[in-house]
């Protein structure tokens, strides 16, 4: 996908190591499926954040239409006159992930990525209107916008370990997911502070700075332990679920399974963004020859 400079970009963000961290016993096939989905997840919240995208209305929504289509039509064959690139790949990684996949589960990601859908472009229109959203808006947004939740159904496949749909814990699931999404968010705003300052985007460092009249690294400090509560709040539901409260006897090893999943995938996610090239700016051209003279 995309030309060379995007493809040294997607190489540079190591999605390899983010698959493999999150999947430590799983097969090759297994983990290649979810890097790839990664790189693709990327790639397209990049090409909408980085290349500009949206300064005209309607651009987002015309991009993001043939994906949309590929979700409606659960994974099938779309007429020629509509198909798109990026649409062909995300039909192509739908058919080899969803088989094998109950309906429940088919419903559960086309919700989750046509919500991250939708908040793209409530974000691109908010940019574009000069917008800026105070700090409980943003964090709701950031949480539909980090497209998380869909990469963590790709695992309930890829790593064996369905969520399991009982009500009785569904409240304290939901908890756990939307924890790791907010984690995973705003460490990743944490990550991308200077890209997102290079590109002009509000991040929740910038957000916590305007709305506390601080400075950024006093937002950035914020922004950290905030990461270091929600971190709190997801170990608080993990336990919760390990001990057993308000789960069927029956459903306990899957519960216990799923959590497991979860707890992995957080762990790989921050070590992956540590590490990671994807906030490294691309060199630009070179500098031009230094002239000897006096420092000003």
């Amino acid at each position: 996908m995309g030309d060379e400079v995007e493809q040294r970009r997607l190489a540079a963000m190591r999605l390899e190591a983010l698959a493999e961290g999150a999947l430590p016993r799983a097969g090759a096939q297994d983990v290649a499926l979810t890097a790839q989905w990664a790189v693709f997840i990327c790639w397209v919240d990049d090409m909408i954040d980085r290349r500009g995208m949206g300064l005209v209305a309607g651009e987002v929504e015309e991009f993001t239409a043939p994906l949309r289509e590929v979700l409606a039509s659960g994974g099938g064959l779309m007429p020629a006159a509509t198909a798109a690139p990026h649409a062909a790949v995300l039909r192509g990684l739908w058919e080899r992930t969803t088989e094998g996949m109950s309906a429940r589960w088919r419903e559960r990601f086309t919700a989750d990525y046509t919500d991250f859908l939708d908040a793209t472009e409530e974000e691109v229109a908010l940019r574009r209107n000069g917008v800026r959203l105070p700090l409980e808006p943003y964090v709701r947004l950031r949480r539909r916008t980090i497209t998380l939740l869909p990469l963590l159904d790709v695992l309930e496949r890829t790593g064996n370990a369905p969520l399991v749909e009982c009500p009785q814990v569904s409240a304290l699931l939901g908890e756990l997911r939307q924890a790791l999404a907010d984690v995973a968010g705003w460490a990743n705003d944490l990550a991308s502070a200077a890209d997102d300052a290079a590109a002009g985007q509000d991040n929740l460092v910038t957000v916590l700075a305007r709305q506390d009249g601080c400075s950024l690294p006093a937002g950035r400090a914020r922004a950290a332990g905030m990461v270091a509560g929600r971190r709190s709040d997801f170990h608080t539901a993990a336990t919760a679920l390990r001990m057993g409260h308000g789960v069927p006897p029956e459903r306990q090893v899957d519960v216990c399974r799923y959590v497991d999943l979860t707890q992995t995938f957080m762990a790989a996610t921050l070590r992956w963004l540590a590490r990671t090239g994807r906030f490294t700016p691309e060199p630009g051209p070179p500098a031009p020859p230094q002239v000897s003279g006096p420092q000003l």
